[in-house]
């Protein structure tokens, strides 16, 4: 789960073109990868993450305790920031130098699969995924075979702050009644009874977020199961007329509030310095979000379109568990990933840094465990579980950095450079063009 201030790096299509992968990947299912092993010693696997201090931390100890109880095994970890992640795991991909074991994300998981580099998990004896919620588990699923195991779940959530709200004199919405339209009212409230800098809601029309639910709630997706672009452009263009018509009355903050806060540090942001009410994110990441605020944050239903409209809501994968289909070692390869999925000292370690459990057992047992943050956390994965629909297909190769073109035409109809309808046409041409090229 990447912090609010992460930029997402394109995959490098030059890296895997320059390679052997776009000719030789069935081959690489028994190639030379980039783990090894001996007859006289201990498999060794590389394993790498992206993560801040905290990841880091945990994940190492949780290999020196992996290392420590298998004698026949042993993990070399590796990790980085997101910024820089995804270039270095394109050059060892197309170097065949790939870590056996790598943490993948959703954007990217395609990207990898259709050129080959990624092993199909569910040919793996000795991985037990019988825990996990098994709609879930199918957000790693391509046409190609299980190509991620799902580490995390989170449903979008309305970050909600009741200090703020407090403040202005607003109550809290029922969140299972409240409309986009209820929502610009209150947020239009809220910062009227505010101080000079603060403001109800967040812009809409920047965060991809965002517009995955505004889409969703509309019955249409960005993508269908053969990875082609099917987005419709008219729930583009009502998704950014609406986003216009919350700046007249003040509801949301100024739109370079909004552009300097999508490249600021997650302490940075008007949600963890208390300057906004309202503002959606992934449910896990209300964790971070309270500790920097130092406020006791809340998780709402995000609003729907009509009082009795679709809620729009889906289990995104935080994050998985990727394998080179180039390792040497699968069957070390399933010892480690059933022990880091299943295993009570990752689960008690991890908790909900990467995301709230795709378990629910695992999400019942921890839940003493973690502190109020936390429990808001898995509290309102569980309350929307009646509502939650089936995950959107996976972004297709080319798609990986949707999220910067999403803010960078958001931002043009924002500042009114161009207008919602030439900027739907124009995003989604775009979007194809990258698909079908990559």
């Amino acid at each position: 789960m990447s912090t609010p201030s992460a930029k997402s790096t394109p995959l490098s299509r030059r890296a895997f073109t320059t390679a052997a992968l776009g000719t030789t990947a069935a081959a690489g299912l028994t190639a030379c990868g980039g783990s090894s092993s001996s007859s006289s010693g201990p498999v060794t696997l590389r394993m790498s993450w992206w993560g801040g201090d905290t990841r880091h931390q945990y994940t190492q100890q949780l290999i020196e305790k992996f290392n420590s109880t298998h004698s026949d095994i042993q993990i070399k970890g590796e990790f980085g920031e997101w910024s820089g992640y995804w270039d270095k795991l394109a050059t060892t991909v197309a170097a065949n130098d790939a870590p056996d074991i790598f943490q993948m994300d959703e954007k990217y998981l395609r990207s990898y699969g259709d050129r080959g580099a990624l092993m199909d998990l569910s040919e793996l004896e000795g991985l037990d995924t019988s825990g996990i919620d098994a709609s879930s588990l199918e957000t790693g699923r391509t046409p190609d075979g299980l190509l991620g195991l799902v580490i995390a779940i989170h449903p979008l959530g309305m970050v909600t702050n009741p200090t703020v709200l407090e403040a202005a004199g607003v109550a809290v919405p029922d969140d299972t009644t409240w409309t986009w339209e209820d929502y610009h009212r209150i947020g239009a409230q809220v910062t009227a009874a505010s101080p000079a800098g603060t403001y109800g809601i967040a812009n809409s029309g920047l965060e991809e977020n965002q517009l995955q639910l505004w889409v969703k709630q509309n019955g249409a997706s960005f993508y269908d199961e053969d990875g082609k672009v099917v987005l419709p452009e008219e729930h583009l263009v009502s998704w950014w007329e609406y986003g216009l018509g919350i700046l007249p009355d003040n509801a949301a903050g100024p739109v370079s509030l909004a552009i300097e806060s999508a490249s600021a540090s997650l302490e940075q942001t008007p949600l963890a310095t208390n300057r906004v009410g309202f503002q959606t994110y992934w449910a896990g990441q209300v964790v971070a979000f309270t500790k920097a605020s130092g406020a006791p944050l809340k998780l709402l239903r995000p609003p729907r379109q009509t009082t009795s409209g679709e809620w729009g809501l889906y289990y995104k994968p935080s994050m998985f568990w990727s394998a080179s289909s180039r390792t040497e070692n699968p069957e070390a390869v399933a010892t480690v990933l059933d022990w880091f999925t299943n295993a009570e000292e990752v689960q008690d370690a991890m908790l909900v840094e990467r995301g709230i459990p795709a378990n629910p057992a695992v999400r019942e047992r921890i839940a003493p465990l973690l502190d109020p943050a936390g429990q808001v956390a898995i509290g309102y994965t569980d309350a929307v579980a009646d509502v939650i629909a089936a995950t959107p297909p996976s972004a297709p190769a080319g798609a990986s950095d949707i999220e910067a073109i999403v803010r960078r035409y958001g931002s043009d109809v924002l500042f009114g450079k161009q207008t919602p309808q030439a900027a739907a046409r124009g995003l989604v041409d775009e979007l194809t063009n990258s698909v079908e090229s990559a």
